[in-house]
């Protein structure tokens, strides 16, 4: 009597989400995630088995890759040990990992990425481990400044009062006594990304939190100042390419924000 093969269960996304200023890291199981296309950049690690990517013109087998901003793809992943990182394209960190995607989706950088979050697998500190795996890959990134100007610490505890509403940069600029032009020159350069980028982090990141303390999606859109959970839904998986629903499933640390924004 034969016996029917079956397919192995999918695994759902379930592990730790950390959040840090233009960037978010994932371990844990993975899953599959359909055709879709994001903001992000994305990196993806498996150390247990591979995952496919399939792209438009081939299907990937790989342990670790590199999905540019606006790559359409999707993913066949069973991974239980899985790190996923999505960076703002925006920033230097973004544009770096960015031109490796488009050049090659990381390939070259398969052991490379696999053997550094081997070694740092029990690095509680998302940040060095975001850092680690953007130089192994694009070297030529800029250091960020230690210390952060007034202007910069001003805007940023604007951005944090004003996260449920629509923070401008013309009145951080007033508030910091700097024109919007030179306030945004000096915003990308100390913290990374833009400053209206940063203020939809915030958002998310209020999302993220509300949802870790009990509220639903609806309530968690409306507190970080989407209108609806239809709206952060699409602003969601425009950036992530997954639901708001997977962050039920996941642990959520706030991590490293930039200094004095309190």
């Amino acid at each position: 009597m034969s016996m029917a093969r079956t397919t192995p269960a999918r695994l759902p996304w379930g592990g730790r989400l950390t959040l840090t200023p233009g960037a978010v890291l994932y371990r844990g199981a993975g899953g599959d995630a359909d055709r879709h296309a994001h903001h992000a950049v994305q990196v993806i690690v498996s150390l247990d088995e591979p995952f496919i990517l399939e792209l438009e013109d081939v299907d990937v087998r790989t342990s670790a890759a590199i999905v540019p901003s606006g790559l359409p793809h999707r993913l066949r992943c069973n991974s239980r040990d899985l790190l996923l990182i999505l960076v703002e394209p925006f920033g230097p960190r973004g544009r770096g990992l960015g031109l490796v995607g488009e050049r090659s989706r990381g390939k070259e950088f398969e052991d490379a990425l696999t053997h550094i979050v081997t070694e740092h697998s029990d690095d509680p500190d998302a940040v060095t481990t975001i850092d680690r795996l953007v130089r192994a890959v694009s070297p030529s990134v800029p250091q960020r400044p230690i210390h952060l100007s007034e202007p910069v610490r001003s805007a940023l505890r604007y951005l944090e009062r004003n996260s449920g509403s629509r923070p401008t940069l013309g009145r951080a600029a007033a508030e910091a006594s700097l024109s919007p032009s030179r306030l945004t020159h000096l915003f990308t350069r100390e913290v990374g990304i833009p400053f209206r980028r940063y203020g939809l982090w915030v958002r998310l990141r209020t999302v993220a939190e509300r949802v870790a303390a009990g509220d639903n999606l609806t309530q968690a859109a409306v507190v970080a100042g989407f209108s609806d959970s239809s709206h952060l839904s699409r602003m969601f998986k425009g950036n992530f390419g997954l639901s708001p629903s997977a962050l039920l499933g996941m642990t959520f640390d706030r991590e490293e924000w930039p200094e004095s924004t309190t």
